[in-house]
Formats: C-alpha cells, structure tokens, sequence
C-alpha cells in the first residue's frame, strides 16, 4: 500500500453508505493494526514509514472531527487545550470512535519511539546537514501530525507529543542544522501530493509551532529564563529568526493564500484542492501565535534585542500599503505586528487617527462640548456631565473651564493646553488607589480592585467612564502618567492571562503554586482543594475553582489544572467584570484593529511615553518660533542648552509646564498658553537668570489663570 499510496482511492471498494466510507473503514482497522505493529519489540524503521505514510494518506482525506464534551470536570493536564470549533460530522460515531480512540497517546508515543529511535539530538557539529534517514523519520512524523492536528480534536494529542516523544528536541535539531547551513532538505517523493516543490522548512514548522507554543503555556518562568527549558535562549533566539524569515515568506514574498481571515481550509475538497495553500495558510498562523507568545517572554525579561522579531523587508513602500485596507501589508500588520518596527506601527496608528478626525471634520459632525470643572470635585464633575456622551461627542472637541475652591472661574480661554491640564488632572484622582477603583501592584502597576464594588455603588460605570477617558488621550495624542500592569493591559487586548502574568500581581502565590508544580511527594497529603480564599477589605469568602471543588482533592494527577486555575482566578475571573465594562468604554474610540497592532509593553508607551531619555536635539529641530525669536537667536541657544543640562525628571517637569502655566507669572517667568505646546520665554540677559526662572516655573504645578 505504501509503494502506491496516492492511488489507494482508486482500489478500494465502492462505498456502501455515506457513513461508512471504504477509506475510513479501511484508515480505523489499520490504525488498530498499527498500533499493535509499533508495540512489537522488531518492528523496523521501514516499516513504521510505511504505516505513517499510508495513514497520512488516508487521514487526509477525512473530514474534521468534532472534540467530544469533557468526560469529567477533574480534567488533567492533558486536557488543558480547548477543542477545535465544532464542524458537522458525516461518519459513523463508531467508526469515527474507532479512528481517534486508535491514535492515543500510546500509539503517538511508540510510533515517534520507532521513527526518531536512531536520531541523536544532541549538540554537536551542525557543519553536516540531516542523512537521508533523518530527514524521511522527520518528514513522516510531521505529514501524520499535520493532518491529524487538522482532523482529530487536539486535547490530548498535544500534552503527549510535548512531554512524552522527543518530537521537539529532533525537530529543532533538524531545522537548526537546516537554517544554519542555508539549505533545507526537499521531503521524500511519497508526501509530494502534500507538499508540491514547498520549502522544506513548511512541514516541520506546521507541527513544531503548536508543540512549543504549548509547552510554553505549561512552563514557568524559572524554567524558561534560569533552566532554560525546553529550549536554550541561544536557540529560542535562532528560533525566532527561523520563524521570522518564514513568515515573511509566507505573507510577503510569496503569499499563495490570503491570510487575513486567519484559519486554515479546513474542509475535505479544499485542503484536497490546495494542500499547499493549507499548509502555508497553518503555518502563517501557527508561526505568528508562537512569535506573539515569544515577544511576551522577551517583554517580561528581555532575553534578544526587540528589533530581532522585525522583519528585513520593511521599508517606506510598506508603511505607504500597510494604511490601505485590503493590501498585503495591511494584512500583514493585522496578523503579524511585531515584524513591523514600533516606530513605522506608531506613524500607522496617528494617521489612522488623523483620517478619522480629518472624515469627520470634512463631514461636519465635529462637536463642541463645554464643561464647568470643580478642580477639588474633578472625578465627580466630570463623571455627572460627561459619562452620557456618545461616541460621536467623544470624538468632537472636548473644551473645559475649571472653577477654583471659592465658585470663580479661572481665567483663560481653552485652546486644548486646559483640556489637556484636565486630563492629567482626572486621571491621577481617578487611578489613585485611594480612591478605590483601582490597586497596585508591588512594583506600583495599576490593576482593577476586585472588591471596587464595596466601595463604589455605581464602580462598573465608573470603569467604562475611565475606559472612555484613557480613549480620549489617547484619540488627542495626551500622555497621562498611568503604570498599568501588564496583566491589566493584556485585558484591553481581549487576550487571557496565564501562570507566568501571576508574579506581577502576587509573587508570593506564584512561588507557593511553582513549589506545587515541582513537589516530588504526595501532593494529596497537603490537604488542599479546588477552592480559593478571597480576602477584600476584611471580608473572607471561599470560592470554588471547579464545580464541587470542595470535595475534590489536589493531587499529583491533577495539580496542573489546579496550579492553572487558581492563575486564572486571580489574573482573569476576578476582575473581569471590571475590565470588560473599562473595554467597553475604551473601544468607544479605540477600534480593536488599532490596539491589536501593539504589544502590552508598546501600548504602556502610547499610554505613558517613555520614561527613558528624553531626546532634546529632536525637541529643537521641531519647535517652531514667534515674537523676534529664531532658531539662532542668543536666547533660544541659552534655552536649548539650559534644557539640555535638567535632569530627566526636570525635562518631564518642562515638557509637562508646557501643557500648563504658572500662577507666579507675574515675575516674568517662563509660562505657557491655554493652548497646547505653546512656551512664552521672555529675553533674559544670562543663562544663569533662564536657568533659576525655568526650573522655578516648571516647579510651581499650578493652573493657567495668569497666561
């Protein structure tokens, strides 16, 4: 069967019932039959090349499978991946038993035992490329896994092939050697029909990407960064060039499919049609998810240079397609971001912002909106007036007059410096942890209080109000001094929160589940069980984790799953109430497409700025003058070099005074307008006199009523 295995479909008998296909029947008697075969202690290499190569041919051609329900709530780690979306079944639900009852995890173990059991892996020269009977192993374990991942439910195929096969330490030896010789070996004649003249790194990538990604979901953080496991840093940051290289191929110099709808063809007669396109279509997929899930290791603590995940042909033609819907590298930036530099996403983000002002704008359905602030009752005032306006207003201009503590209102006309004043002003009230709708961290990173519900009737609106006002800033360009914590900005992404987010938020917790994971005795004499203790403001209450999770006991079989929902109870249920409504109010101006093109790290910049350096020769070359001064005037060189000279903390201070004004300005001291990034500096005579002035002015943090 083997020697002419694409012609099988043309010997087997005629279908008698639409259930019961002649191939299927015939794929779950030999997949039976193969297992026995495996198990036997003289069973040859060829011989399990022979069976993987005709069960390939054979999966290939069934339908997907739907994943059966849970057979038990104490699921084990095996379980820990969600099923594919279901799809109508057309076989026999025995016949269809029969198949994925066949590929266990027995039969995956023996069969990569028997394939991979002459194959060294480890770290020797990589002068040499794979011989011919690493590279047939190697192309029959991956032709099988790639058609069995796009036919059977995943649960608990992948746990298997990460932890009990040797499957990732031979095909990363394998595709190291490829990539560092410049030449990947082309897979045998017998899987031609899937594979056509693809690359030869199209294949092994379609399997190992899942595999990794999953044992990285599992792994902990001492684990990756300390043991370096499964991979050393050395190779995850070969890896990420490997990976990187493909996916330009695959969405940029030579894409076969479109890939912004992000599946794979997952129907019989089109993966028939266009077995290529599949797997590139998987691969294109597969490879962005694991490159997302590796710059999240690399934001935590950077182990390769950030520019590593961009990708070589990003240039200025690019950018210009990457703004146009419908353009490749407009698809490109929605499904793989990171191989765009920060900088070009950047420039992307604020003309998409730009060209929905400018659409409005020529529309004429710009609002103006005009608020009377109390300065000591902001959040108050703010929230009566201001959480009722539609999107549309929210988008319009936005003018605020403050009133001091005696009734008065301060002088000056708001040309966007008094709105800008107010939105630092409301951010800080409405992010202190006094306040108590947010807490923080150990590192002083802000996350929602899971208890703001003791403290403030009405806490949902007031996080969608916040959500709204973070937008806004955002939408105008304003940096507000707000450190969110990662796990908290992984929210306004949509994405879940896993073990290696906990020790931000509760360090203490993430050692005592690390020390579950690696405990060597008997877990079930610890007396724990699938509750947690939620402890706010005095008030404990006891929450189960599982369904009669009281009565169920934490033990060695289990603990995985343990160790993963109490990560998920405090990263995710627990303030999930919180961040959907904060999302809500976000999205009201930030579209999900924009946000989705940065990382949590990136979008604390666009949030925050950077807290690094501030680049004062870029500052001078886009400042523009009035009023006598020029680019070379004596006191302007007095300015730059003053400036120059602050600390960093100093040069915050100025550019923050240059959104406000001094009430002490009747000194003749440096102030700013009521409009934006607009500095008064009046002609001092030494730079000594500029210098004392300056730092007094940025110094005062008052409001604008002598501007």
């Amino acid at each position: 069967m083997a020697l002419c295995v694409q012609n099988l479909a043309n010997v087997l008998p005629t279908d008698m019932l639409n259930e019961f296909p002649g191939y299927a029947c015939m794929l779950g008697n030999i997949l039976e039959t193969t297992g026995a075969a495996l198990s036997q202690p003289d069973c040859s290499f060829e011989m399990a090349l022979d069976l993987a190569a005709v069960t390939t041919f054979l999966l290939e051609a069934l339908p997907p499978i739907k994943s059966s329900s849970r057979e038990s709530s104490t699921v084990g780690e095996d379980d820990m991946i969600i099923g594919d979306e279901s799809v109508e079944i057309v076989l026999d639900d025995n016949l269809q038993q029969q198949i994925t009852n066949a590929i266990d995890s027995r039969f995956l173990v023996q069969l990569t035992n028997v394939l991979f059991g002459g194959i060294s892996t480890a770290h020797g020269s990589h002068n040499e490329g794979p011989d011919d009977k690493e590279v047939a192993a190697v192309a029959a374990a991956c032709a099988f896994l790639h058609v069995t991942f796009n036919t059977l439910p995943l649960e608990r195929i992948m746990t298997v092939l990460a932890y009990r096969t040797e499957l990732v330490p031979v095909l990363w030896n394998f595709m190291k050697r490829c990539h560092q010789n410049q030449k990947w070996s082309s897979l045998p004649e017998r899987f031609s029909y899937l594979l056509g003249d693809a690359p030869g790194w199209l294949l092994p990538l379609s399997v190992f990407c899942p595999v990794y990604k999953h044992m990285l979901m599992i792994v902990d953080n001492e684990e990756f960064y300390e043991q370096e496991k499964p991979l050393s840093l050395k190779d995850v940051r070969c890896l990420i060039v490997i990976l990187r290289q493909a996916l330009w191929q695959i969405l940029w110099v030579n894409p076969s499919a479109h890939p912004s709808s992000g599946k794979f063809i997952s129907n019989t007669s089109g993966y028939k049609k266009h077995p290529v396109e599949a797997i590139q279509s998987r691969v294109g997929t597969v490879a962005s998810e694991l490159l997302s899930q590796l710059q999240d290791w690399n934001n935590r603590r950077q182990f390769t240079p950030p520019s590593d995940f961009h990708a070589d042909g990003v240039n200025d033609y690019f950018i210009s397609q990457a703004v146009t819907e419908g353009t490749k590298a407009h698809d490109i930036l929605k499904q793989a971001p990171f191989l765009i530099p920060f900088t070009s996403r950047v420039k992307i983000f604020t003309s998409q912002l730009a060209s929905v002002r400018h659409r409005q704008e020529a529309h004429g359905v710009f609002t103006r909106n005009r608020f009377r602030i109390r300065r000591d009752h902001i959040l108050e005032d703010a929230y009566n007036q201001m959480s009722a306006l539609s999107e549309e207003d929210l988008r319009g201009l936005i003018r605020v007059t403050f009133v001091n503590e005696f009734g008065v209102e301060e002088a000056g006309i708001d040309g966007g410096g008094i709105f800008k004043d107010f939105m630092e002003n409301i951010t800080r009230a409405a992010f202190d942890v006094q306040y108590g709708l947010f807490k923080e961290t150990a590192d002083h990173l802000l996350y929602p209080n899971p208890g703001s519900g003791m403290i403030h009737e009405q806490h949902l609106q007031f996080f969608h109000f916040l959500g709204s006002l973070l937008a806004k800033a955002m939408f105008e360009g304003i940096l507000v001094d707000i450190p969110f914590a990662t796990f908290f900005l992984s929210k306004l992404k949509q994405k879940y929160n896993y073990l290696n987010d906990l020790p931000s938020l509760d360090p203490e917790l993430y050692r005592h589940l690390i020390f579950l994971k690696h405990y060597k005795e008997d877990i079930s004499g610890l007396e724990l069980y699938f509750v947690i203790v939620n402890n706010e403001y005095g008030e404990q209450t006891e929450e189960e984790l599982l369904p009669g999770g009281k009565n169920i006991r934490v033990t060695n079989e289990n603990v995985i799953t343990f160790i993963h929902l109490v990560s998920n109870h405090r990263l995710n249920f627990q303030i999930r109430q919180q961040s959907t409504h904060f999302l809500r109010g976000f999205q009201q101006l930030m579209r999900k497409e924009w946000i989705d093109m940065f990382n949590e790290h990136e979008l604390q910049l666009l949030i925050s700025g950077s807290l690094d350096s501030l680049d004062v020769d870029d500052l001078r070359q886009n400042t523009n003058y009035a009023g006598g001064y020029h680019g070379e005037h004596y006191v302007i060189d007095m300015f730059w070099e003053v400036l120059k000279s602050f600390s960093l903390e100093n040069q915050k201070k100025f550019l923050k005074a240059a959104g406000s004004a001094s009430e002490e300005a009747l000194d003749r001291l440096p102030t700013s307008a009521t409009c934006m990034n607009l500095l008064k500096l009046p002609p001092y005579g030494s730079k000594e006199q500029l210098e004392t002035k300056l730092l007094y002015a940025i110094n005062a943090d008052a409001g604008f009523d002598l501007s």
